[in-house]
């Protein structure tokens, strides 16, 4: 199985952040199916190129083959299935629809938040501080992972990758705190 993005450019230079919509292209061998998910927020198009395979739509099979395509509704479980024996290659377009989002008792957070705040630790850094900021690092990667696992989810490739880097970023900063403590190398005493 392999899910990537495309990458959206604009002729004319146009700013397409503004834009609401993502590109992806799946290939699935025989036998192979993406997880079941969910968007909340997005309403999916599947569409085949090459293959023939099928969606299944909130328990519903529909087919999927050249020359078809299937809505899959926000907020329905969904999975792609290649069960034709032959390859199947095909796009998905995310048309995202953020007047569907249920408010979120998480705290919306951005990657540029974390990379901020690592950013601004102290080449030297008092034990009560180190451990707060450490709080605060665990807090805002919490947030972001369950704003990813909401957007793309967990079980998708990139979903995961972002999730790796998001967690490489802060043990790294962990460390990093660790060094800067002033009362030592030891940020950590043993409690006995």
């Amino acid at each position: 199985m392999r899910i990537q993005p495309w990458n959206r450019r604009a002729a004319d230079g146009a700013d397409l952040s503004s834009r609401v919509l993502e590109l992806w292209e799946i290939s699935l061998q025989h036998g192979e199916s993406t997880p079941v998910h969910q968007h909340e927020a997005q309403e999916e198009l599947v569409i085949a190129l090459e293959g023939r395979g099928v969606v299944l739509c909130a328990s519903e099979p529909v087919d999927l083959f050249p020359g078809n395509v299937v809505v899959v509704a926000a907020g329905t479980p969904h999975s792609i299935s290649n069960v034709s024996g032959l390859p199947l290659r095909g796009l998905t377009v995310a048309i995202h629809r953020p007047s569907m989002v249920v408010e979120s008792s998480v705290e919306k957070v951005t990657a540029a938040e974390l990379e901020n705040m690592i950013e601004s630790i102290p080449s030297r850094i008092d034990r009560a501080t180190g451990l707060q900021v450490i709080i605060q690092l665990f807090e805002i990667a919490g947030n972001l992972s369950e704003q990813i696992d909401q957007a793309i989810g967990l079980d998708a490739e990139i979903g995961l990758r972002t999730l790796e880097d998001i967690e490489k970023q802060v043990m790294d900063a962990v460390v990093r705190i660790a060094h800067a403590y002033e009362g030592g190398p030891n940020l950590f005493p043993p409690r006995f």
